[in-house]
């Protein structure tokens, strides 16, 4: 996560003559990364202060209108198109040759006639000086603004931004103050922060009273009421600080909430106390913390109407929601100009409420993002405070009641026992104890003891630092990472044992590269409609809570899905493909006991002739697995997943292994794919627990062997394997038995096929007489008769 920063609003919490260059470079060094420095100044000219005086209707245009401006050296009248003009206001006005921007270019205000009106000027956006990126209506400036001064010597625009990436791990350095912590820390210059002491005597006494439902999603809810408010624009260096951080000003009551936001890391709101329900005569008003009922909508801040569920936090009064804790506040509830009472809140939420609201609602803000990464309850005291100061100095608000502290939460100091000494065990370095002592100062932590450290964790830290190893880590990057010797290790190189499953896994995949498959990784997520084109039952699938979408709403129990998804997918592109996944599927189990993951390798080919190349793949497999003595049988038909007499089984003794076949029309065509398309799916850890590195190596034969061709006609359902296994066992002089041809054809029997193999015999010890060949050549074609009632062709 980001942050832009004001280099001027930095300034004033660091007191340091290092140059800023100096200073980002310390930082990115021990803390955050300052990516980049951005230079700010004015890049328009020719830009004056001047008041509207009068508004007129265009003449020829309904959506335009004539606005009379006084500058205090004349008046000027020209046409203006934004919405937000009003008589009073103080405005910048382009005078006739003014440079403005458009799009990140500049261009001249020339004279020019609009609609049959001459206009030589033009009233001025943020978006149109450079300065913002609201073009929605004029830039209106505070009432105290000077009239017909060059507008570059009223803006506060001479700043450096500082965009500084911020680990998730540290919120408290998502804010100003703890950015100047870090940077004094890096630096070793002084902090110069002070707790607010805003003026906390009661004017009068608005009745508040807050009740918290749900303690342990709202820890602490702190608020206070402030009357005689003034709603005008923010004054211009706020408004400038606020943009430099890319939000845009409002008025000076939403724009404090925001400035807090970024100041001190801790996301507040503002109520319009009229606007909220009350009880009773005296209209005593009540905030309530609890969870939204079902039937419930809030008007949110961004204009959307949003249906709650029983499950999200929200602030209500005695009527209904007002705003989506830590989320976004209501529109109904909101300040306007005529907002006189307000209420502010500063409180924490649980973050993993904050988190799955913001998700379930798709409605994510600021606020939601700070407090997703747990701050602590403790932030919401100096945050109020500084909004009560800032809201005496800008909008004449005046305390008038007091700070309400609502909630349960543990506010004890967790202190770490450190010994320096570990300090050379870790880092392999020498450090005074003086200067360990000092870093931990620097950070806000309090340091006492000599030999070993008792260190206190300040609050902003307790969420990261727990043990003596996240402070060693403390020392280390503010000592500095780059001071830290730079030594070969001494001592043994340890030796990592190998994990066979890992080893295997590579080996398996390095053979289907060799053989031009390409790898594919997909969620392990998957949506029902994907899951019914495969025939799976999702009822009978682990479905998932809160899934991203409705995508991924299950945890697949099948590879296959996706890679006949990956394979419709790349069909326009490709004529033939060959691709695989090697990973976990996720199975359901009886007890409430996590699934069941188990390995599988998928496989797929497009190719003239799958099947033969998904069996030879198969083959080739186990051979490289070292996986002996396998048996290939045909499937149970009655399986949907593949094409009927298309599929084998794999075994090895009594363990299944996987199959391999041909998918069915069916399948095929819910994916819609028109061509036959071959899988190979195997239980990948099954395999592999059988697969060994053994190779068995067998001198060069002394004596030649003798070979005989066969061709039998038999039964269209004897599948080869069957033949081969029989043939194999059918006499001691057979070394080898190979597959030549399968001829099929109405002349042999429309239920016959003819298969020819090569028989291979051999002795080790002499030269085999021809008589001995053909005994043994009868005894295999005597038992195949016998066993498939096989006939000579």
């Amino acid at each position: 996560m980001n942050r832009q920063i004001s280099y001027n609003w930095l300034k004033e919490y660091i007191k340091s003559t290092k140059p800023l260059k100096e200073l980002a470079k310390e930082l990115s060094l021990k803390s955050m990364s300052v990516e980049r420095i951005i230079e700010k100044k004015p890049t328009f000219a020719g830009v004056v202060t001047a008041k509207i005086i009068a508004i007129q209707k265009h003449p020829n245009a309904d959506k335009l209108r004539l606005a009379t401006a006084e500058t205090g050296q004349g008046k000027q009248t020209v046409v203006c198109g934004a919405p937000n003009i009003e008589v009073g206001q103080i405005v910048p006005l382009a005078k006739e040759g003014a440079i403005l921007h458009q799009d990140g270019d500049q261009f001249k205000i020339n004279k020019a006639n609009i609609r049959g009106v001459e206009s030589r000027g033009m009233l001025c956006s943020q978006k149109e000086l450079g300065i913002g990126d609201d073009h929605t209506g004029i830039m209106i400036l505070p009432a105290e603004t000077p009239l017909g001064r060059p507008l570059e010597n009223i803006l506060p625009l001479s700043d450096y931004i500082l965009d500084i990436e911020i680990t998730s791990n540290r919120p408290d350095v998502m804010s100003v103050i703890g950015l100047a912590r870090e940077t004094a820390a890096a630096s070793g210059s002084r902090f110069n922060y002070q707790e607010p002491k805003p003026n906390l005597k009661k004017v009068g006494a608005v009745p508040l009273s807050v009740e918290i439902a749900e303690l342990k999603i709202c820890p602490r809810y702190q608020a206070v009421v402030m009357t005689g408010i003034t709603v005008v624009p923010s004054p211009l260096w706020m408004q400038f600080r606020l943009l430099a951080s890319g939000i845009r000003p409002i008025n000076n009551l939403v724009d404090i909430t925001n400035y807090i936001l970024l100041e001190y890391g801790q996301p507040m709101h503002v109520f319009d106390y009229e606007k909220l329900a009350g009880v009773g005569q005296k209209n005593n008003k009540k905030i309530i913390v609890r969870k939204a009922k079902s039937s419930e909508k809030i008007l949110a801040l961004d204009g959307n109407v949003y249906n709650l569920n029983s499950d999200q936090l929200v602030i209500a009064d005695i009527k209904g929601p007002v705003a989506v804790a830590g989320v976004m506040g209501g529109q109904d509830s909101a300040v306007d100009n005529q907002t006189k009472t307000i209420v502010f809140e500063a409180a924490n939420f649980n973050p993993v409420s904050v988190r799955k609201t913001a998700r379930a609602l798709n409605l994510h803000s600021e606020s939601s993002d700070l407090f997703e990464k747990a701050l602590h309850p403790a932030s919401t005291k100096s945050a109020l405070l500084r909004a009560v100061e800032l809201t005496q100095k800008l909008a004449d608000g005046k305390i008038a009641s007091g700070i309400i502290d609502a909630g349960k939460f543990s506010n004890k100091k967790v202190s770490v026992n450190f010994n320096p000494e570990n300090i050379k065990r870790y880092l392999g370095i020498d450090i005074k104890i003086k200067t360990i002592k000092d870093i931990f100062s620097a950070l806000g932590f309090s340091v006492t003891g000599s030999k070993t450290l008792k260190v206190s964790v300040p609050w902003w830290r307790q969420h990261d630092i727990e043990f003596e190893h996240d402070l060693v880590e403390e020392v280390a990057r503010i000592y500095g990472y780059h001071n830290l010797p730079a030594e070969l290790p001494v001592g043994s190189v340890p030796v990592v044992a190998k994990n066979q499953q890992f080893y295997w896994e590579k080996e398996v995949k390095a053979v289907l590269v060799g053989l031009g498959f390409a790898e594919v990784y997909n969620y392990s997520m998957v949506s029902k409609s994907i899951l019914s084109k495969t025939g799976f039952d999702a009822g009978k699938c682990l479905k998932i809570s809160n899934p991203l979408n409705e995508e991924l709403e299950y945890m697949r129990p099948t590879l296959l899905s996706h890679i006949l998804q990956n394979v419709s997918d790349n069909t326009k592109n490709f004529s033939e493909q060959k691709i695989f996944e090697l990973s976990n599927v996720y199975l359901p189990v009886k007890s409430n006991d996590l699934p069941e993951e188990k390995l599988k390798l998928t496989g797929a080919i497009v190719s003239d002739r799958p099947f033969f190349d998904i069996k030879g793949l198969s083959a080739l497999l186990l051979k490289k697995l070292g996986i002996k003595n396998c048996q290939i049988k045909p499937t149970d038909q009655k399986c949907p997943l593949w094409q009927p007499g298309q599929a084998m089984d794999v075994y090895s003794g009594d363990k299944f292994l996987g199959q391999f076949g041909l998918v069915s029309d069916k399948i095929l065509m819910s994916f819609g794919l028109d061509r036959p398309i071959a899988i190979i799916d195997f239980d990948l850890k099954t395999t592999l627990g059988l697969a060994s590195t053994n190779k068995n190596y067998q001198p060069l034969p002394e004596f030649p062997s003798a070979e005989r061709d066969l061709a039998v006609i038999v039964d269209k359902n004897v599948s080869w394997q069957e033949i081969s296994d029989l043939v194999s066992s059918a006499d001691k002089l057979i070394e080898s038995v190979e597959y030549l041809s399968t001829f099929i054809d109405i002349s042999i029997g429309a239920d016959k096929k003819s298969l020819a193999f090569r028989l291979v015999f051999r002795l080790s010890d002499r030269t085999l007489k021809s008589e001995e060949v053909s005994e043994a050549v009868k005894k295999i074609i005597t038992k195949l008769e016998e066993k498939f009632k096989a006939k000579l062709r």
